[in-house]
């Protein structure tokens, strides 16, 4: 199966049909189809940290504020892991609001990233089928990834200003966090 790259799905045999007559064929796989598909990973796993980050961001600092012990954080942070991100930046924008800059980002990034969650696989497998747009769609997988990078380093920097206000060195709770990573089995890096 070397060239079973992408099967069609059960609404695609109209198009299939039309592109590649009545007998359906499994096309070849067109030239950089693996670094599209690395991307499109990239840029979902990244996407999935950021609502990670936000998640944690908006748990802490309303911890932060309202005094909540460990329990009442990790619920938290459980409960906005589990709703869609829009869900997460909508309370953001109502309760702990980021900076102006970084809400135009995150709302960027939001729409982008649902762009590739829900609108991707329909918008471009008819470009992807026949080996079109391919570096379009690499090209706005590297913006995705990239903007995702600089808003949680942003969240990273308000973190970090959260702690201090509140007399912790960032430095210091960073150092212990690498340190249990390290030791955990569960993340394969003892």
């Amino acid at each position: 199966m070397e060239n079973c790259w992408l099967l069609p799905r059960p609404h695609f045999p109209t198009l299939l049909n039309s592109m590649f007559g009545h007998k359906m064929m499994i096309p070849p796989k067109p030239e950089r189809f693996e670094i599209l598909c690395h991307d499109i990973g990239l840029a979902l796993l990244l996407g999935q940290n950021v609502q990670f980050a936000l998640a944690h961001y908006f748990s802490v600092s309303h911890a932060v504020r309202a005094g909540w012990n460990k329990s009442q954080l990790q619920q938290k942070i459980r409960h906005y892991l589990s709703i869609p991100m829009g869900a997460v930046v909508s309370d953001i924008k109502q309760k702990a609001p980021l900076p102006g800059d970084l809400t135009a980002k995150v709302d960027e990034f939001k729409a982008s990233r649902n762009w590739l969650v829900h609108d991707f696989d329909e918008e471009a497998t008819p470009y992807i089928w026949r080996g079109l747009k391919i570096d379009d769609y690499i090209a706005r997988m590297g913006q995705i990834a990239n903007s995702a990078m600089e808003i949680m380093n942003e969240l990273d920097e308000i973190g970090d200003e959260l702690m201090r206000e509140k007399g912790v060195d960032p430095l210091e709770i960073k150092r212990i966090s690498e340190e249990r990573l390290n030791n955990d089995p569960t993340t394969g890096c003892t």
